[in-house]
């Protein structure tokens, strides 16, 4: 048996991780939230502001697999704390700066600092969680959903109070939670790295091939999501007639519904089988999509965020797990590439949905989403003939 499965949990460094998830997510969830306020402030259109997620996530998705790699070779967790205060930074001075171009920079400041926690955070998180895996990484998805949850509500409630200078919130609980990652950065370093818990008598060749068609899969779930994401509220907003601050809460709704599924997910796939819940997950997905294109009802609509984001959300922990299982002696460049260019790409197809918005409507960017759940469900399909 290698150290890696005879290590045991540190429950402690995973919840550590886990509330950095919080604080560096707090920032990606009220990016998209800020968009119908920088939309009603500052006149901006569905492609402008749909650039400012796609340049947090571009900046993100080029450099993150670098700090997985290094990760991999030498053990630096202060890219945790450095990376949960920029995240924070780059959100405040999207408030603060009136030309575009400046707001566009501290967007991409917010996701180099995301870029910095995540594949840190996952690998510690994976070595910290010993032989169970699936649990480890859900505690630690978990923080994403929250974080999710409480960066639109506290953009919805301090821009509506305080307008875009609002965004000096965000900087507060980032600064404290990165002085808490730092105290505890000896803890970290005792975990080593993946290289040093497995010995050569237990290493086995890795399946790099599978984890590619793995990341397909959650690729296509990051397009959805974060189209989702970055339309839900405008969709309220536009199509159903209500407020700027009711469509950033529905973020927040998005958010909770979606945490919920994270919680549960490890102990759902560990019975019924992680493929079965992704087949399942995908289906509902292009089911609700349809149905939310061609609702009116308010009430309808709140129902189908809430199916919508269990769905996407009650797979995700354990297929990144399966990941990461393919590559063991790799984690950090795993944990980059899952939580970093696989999420960056929904943001990177962001713009072109905004564009189709522009030209079409809303109602056919739910339709083109749609589209991607059928890909997602044929890439499930593929991962396991493979598996």
């Amino acid at each position: 048996m290698s150290m890696i499965a005879a290590r045991k949990e540190d429950k402690l460094v995973n919840y550590l991780c886990m509330t950095g998830h919080i604080c560096a997510d707090i920032n990606q969830g009220a990016l998209s939230a800020t968009l119908p306020f920088l939309v009603m402030y500052d006149g901006y259109s569905y492609t402008a502001v749909a650039g400012l997620v796609f340049a947090a996530n571009i900046a993100s998705a080029v450099i993150q697999p670098l700090f997985g790699a290094i990760g991999d070779h030498r053990a630096c967790p202060w890219f945790m704390a450095l990376g949960v205060f920029l995240a924070g930074l780059g959100m405040c001075g999207i408030g603060f700066f009136d030309a575009y171009w400046t707001v566009l920079a501290s967007a991409m400041v917010s996701g180099i600092g995301v870029a910095m926690f995540h594949p840190e955070g996952g690998r510690l998180s994976n070595l910290a969680a010993g032989a169970r895996k699936a649990n480890g990484m859900s505690i630690f998805a978990v923080g994403g959903n929250i974080g999710f949850f409480v960066g639109p509500l506290m953009a919805a409630v301090f821009l509506t109070a305080f307008g875009m200078h609002g965004t000096l919130a965000f900087l507060f609980p980032t600064t404290i939670c990165a002085i808490v990652l730092l105290a505890f950065n000896k803890r970290f370093l005792s975990l080593g790295i993946a290289k040093n818990s497995t010995t050569q008598k237990d290493a086995k060749p890795e399946r790099w091939g599978n984890f590619a068609l793995a990341m397909g899969v959650l690729s296509c779930r990051s397009i959805v999501e974060y189209g989702l994401m970055a339309f839900i509220p405008l969709f309220f907003v536009s199509v159903l007639g209500q407020g700027e601050t009711f469509g950033s809460l529905m973020l927040s709704v998005f958010a909770i519904a979606g945490a919920v599924a994270t919680a549960i997910s490890g102990r759902i796939t560990e019975r019924a089988g992680v493929f079965r819940i992704a087949y399942l997950c995908f289906g509902i997905l292009a089911l609700c999509l349809v149905a939310f294109a061609f609702n009116r009802s308010l009430v309808s609509a709140v129902v189908l965020v809430c199916l919508l984001t269990c769905a996407a959300n009650l797979f995700y922990p354990s297929f990144v797990a399966l990941g990461m299982s393919y590559v063991p002696r790799h984690l950090g460049t795993a944990s980059g590439i899952s939580y970093g260019v696989v999420i960056c790409v929904g943001g990177i197809v962001e713009p072109l949905l905004g564009m189709a918005g522009d030209a079409y409507g809303l109602p056919l960017v739910m339709l083109i989403i749609a589209g991607v759940t059928a890909i997602g469900l044929g890439m499930v399909a593929t991962v396991k003939r493979h598996n």
